[in-house]
Order: C-alpha cells, then structure tokens, then sequence
C-alpha cells in the first residue's frame, strides 16, 4: 500500500506549525522563569512593631461561607419576625429603646424605632475610639516627658524636674521608676524640686454629668494630663493626680539615689527646657483595643481630651464631644437626637440612636487603620464578652457591650451561615425583663441565617 504523499505546501504549512509551537513553548518558559525569580527577589513586608503591653488587634479568623447568598424578601421578613419576638419580653415595659440590623451593604434587615435614641452605655466608647484614630493617627503614640533647664547629661544637680504628660491613659508607676534610673545613669545626683505640667487637660477631672453617687468608685477614676496607673491608688480614685504622680516619681528617684527636695509644683515647663527622658506609649489602636474590649472609662475620658487638644488645641470635654460630632458629619453617619456629654458612656443623659452606632460601625468596616471590628471583644472569648455564651453564633461575633444601673446596650458585626456579615446595635433603658438575653439570643439568630 501507498503511502500518501504531502504536497509541498502541506510540508511548508507543517514546518511552519512546527516552529510556532517550538517558539511557543520557550516564550512560555522564559515568562515563567522571570516570575519566578521576581517572587524570589520580592521584597518581604515589614513584620508589624512589636506590641508593647498589649496584644495585637487581629481580626478573628472566620471561614468564609463557600457561596454569599443575598438577602430576599423571605428572608428579611422571617429574620425580623424572628428578632421582634426575642425582643418582646425586654421591651414591654421599657423606658426607651431602639434597635437596628443591616447587612454588610446597608440594607436594612430589622428597625424598630431605629431613629430614637437611648442611654448607650459603654457603647459610645464606640464613637471616642473612631474619632481618636481619625484625629491622633493609628499609630499616634502618647509621650510622656521629664524635662530641665540645663542640657542633658550637663549636670548632677537639677533645680526643677517638670513631669509633663499627654494625657497617656497607659502610663505605670514602673514607668516612672524606669525614668529614675534613666536619670541616674544620666548622671543626676539631687533634683531640688518636682513640678507637674498640666497643660494637657482642661476641666473638672471627674465629669459634672457622672452620677454623684459612684464617686470614689474605680470605674470613675479622675483625668490628667500626667495619669499614673489609671489614677487609682489599688483600686481607689485617687483626689490630686498631679500630686499622686509627683510623688510616685520622687519615690522612684530617692529609691535610685538621687536626693529630692519636698517642694512640689503644678506648673507649665518652659518652651526651652531639655529632654532628660521620653517614654512613649504602646500605638493608639493597641490602647483602644484595650479601651473596648476591657471598656476601660478612663482610657476613654483621656482619649477624648487627647482628640480636643489635637484637634482645637484645648484639652476639653466640649471641645472633644466637637471633634466627635464633626468627625460624625465627615463619615455621613445620621445623628438624630444625638446628645453627648463624656467620652466613656459613664453619664445617663448620654442620648445615641441605634441607627447612628450601626451606620458608624459601617463606615469604619473594610477601611483598614481605621476599621473598628479587630478592637472590638470576641464572643465568649475576650474582655467584657468573656464567659458570656451566644451559642452557635461564639467565634462569629465582635461587639461591645454596655451597661449602666438601667441601660444595655450590644453594637457589633455578626458573620451569618449565607449571608456575609450583619451589623447590629441594640440599646435598651429601663427594661423590667431581661434585654441581655434578647440581645444575645437575636444575635444567635442572625448567626443561623
């Protein structure tokens, strides 16, 4: 048999074939080959600065769901019906409410009375955090400084020693001992007298607007521009923070060595002075990841004085409350019959509309420095949320709690089973039943959606 011959034009068209496939072939290899050695050579992202005393405000890992499904009629329908019967008990009877859920665009899945407003609680901690990291910076670190006349390592004997703060919310006592052995190993013999600055805090230090009654209790600690371990003396207030601090810093020097006159000041240090120490302070979002998931009120009332100083160059509650209503305007979030007097939530009058926590906590989702969800507590895990059970919803849920002698409030991100994620804000006065156990239980709820 035969074998069939190609026609020369067959043959050329082969070769041809033949050579673009060849060169194909080593186009390819040699694009692969770059890739790899680009990734290779890529340069590593730079390890994030260690924490200093607090831990790391990382975002809980969540597995994604495998498809997101969005919300139908069927769905918000039964989720709301569902929510407004957990509620029921804790309303009937209550002073004031108002509750809100959206979904992870805005959509809304459950009101009622969304615009009212109520005592928030610690949750307007809330509120404080997001302005503080828009006005100081993320990575804004608090100094705290002891200044003198003379130059640094000029001299053994310092006539006044200024403590001057920031308002650092942070700052130990073995801060302050560290600053004496600093000063001792700068050469420093005697220090004829302390002085505190107090320029970083104006105002009355324990808020006129507090309840009276809880005064002298540990939650409702003093501000200062120079604050030593809270302003807590053990676990009571302490009445003179510049003296308190004035003190612990001439114990700590006498303990090193250093001869210390009596006379203590309460004045601003000169422009011209020099920096014999400067201690700074963990970063802003290390601290606030504190200040939520621990609901520390004394971190919140320095924070907000922190804000005003930077922002209006006067370290005030009013002026603070200014930065946080302008900051509220910026970002777009509604404030209906917002009304506020402090930074941490310690004051009844306080008055915030779910509708206005929620939409913050959506603005501030996804926008990295400035995202409130890896500071807030864990279900069951962290903080104020430990211990505290939210069943098949634990391990899918940030949030921050608040109460007060008649208020709870619970503001936060749940993951749903199809859905994506689902902000929440529930606040509740005056309840004769049980609010917690409604607001965990619609949280759970929203989990299994």
């Amino acid at each position: 048999m035969k074998s069939k011959r190609r026609s020369p034009s067959e043959s050329r068209l082969s070769r041809l074939r033949k050579r673009i496939a060849i060169v194909a072939t080593l186009l390819f290899a040699a694009y692969a080959l770059v890739v790899i050695v680009l990734a290779a050579h890529r340069r590593p992202e730079a390890p994030a600065s260690a924490a200093l005393t607090f831990a790391r405000a990382t975002p809980i890992p969540v597995r994604p769901p495998e498809r997101y499904v969005s919300w139908n009629g069927a769905a918000r329908a039964a989720i709301a019906r569902k929510i407004a019967r957990l509620f029921a008990p804790s309303l009937q009877g209550a002073h004031r409410y108002s509750l809100f859920v959206i979904d992870e665009r805005g959509h809304t899945l459950f009101a009622d009375r969304a615009t009212s407003t109520a005592a928030p609680a610690s949750a307007q901690k809330i509120i404080v955090a997001e302005t503080a990291l828009r006005v100081l910076g993320p990575g804004f670190r608090f100094p705290t400084l002891l200044v003198a006349r003379a130059p640094y390592r000029s001299t053994a004997r310092i006539g006044t020693l200024w403590a001057v703060g920031s308002g650092d919310p942070s700052l130990l006592a073995s801060d302050l001992r560290n600053a004496a052995r600093a000063l001792r190993a700068a050469g420093v013999k005697s220090v004829a007298r302390i002085a505190v600055d107090p320029s970083a805090s104006i105002g009355a230090e324990i808020n006129p607007h507090w309840n009276p009654e809880n005064d002298g209790a540990p939650y409702q600690a003093p501000t200062s521009a120079l604050s030593v371990d809270g302003n807590l003396d053990g676990s009571v207030p302490v009445t003179d923070p510049n003296h308190y601090a004035a003190e612990i810093l001439r114990k700590a020097l006498v303990h090193v060595g250093i001869v210390v006159g009596p006379r203590t000041l309460v004045s601003p240090a000169p422009l011209t002075a020099s920096i014999w120490w400067n201690h700074r302070s963990a970063p802003l979002r290390d601290l606030e990841r504190h200040m939520l998931v621990q609901s520390d009120n004394h971190y919140a009332e320095q924070l907000l004085r922190a804000v005003a100083l930077r922002a209006y160059g006067r370290a005030s509650v009013a002026d603070g409350i200014r930065a946080e209503r302008k900051m509220l305007r910026r970002m777009h979030v509604p404030t209906p019959g917002i009304k506020l007097l402090d930074g941490s939530g310690l004051s009844h009058g306080n008055r915030v509309a779910a509708l206005t926590l929620a939409t913050l906590l959506l603005r501030t989702r996804g926008t990295g420095a400035y995202d409130m969800h890896p500071l807030l507590a864990r279900a069951d895990l962290d903080g104020t949320l430990q211990g505290i059970d939210f069943g098949p919803a634990d391990g899918r849920v940030r949030a921050k709690t608040g109460h007060l002698d008649d208020a709870s409030s619970l503001e936060g991100y749940v993951r749903t089973r199809r859905h994506g994620e689902v902000i929440f804000a529930f606040l509740v006065n005056g309840s004769p039943g049980d609010p917690d156990r409604s607001m965990r239980r619609s949280v759970e709820a929203l989990s299994l959606m």
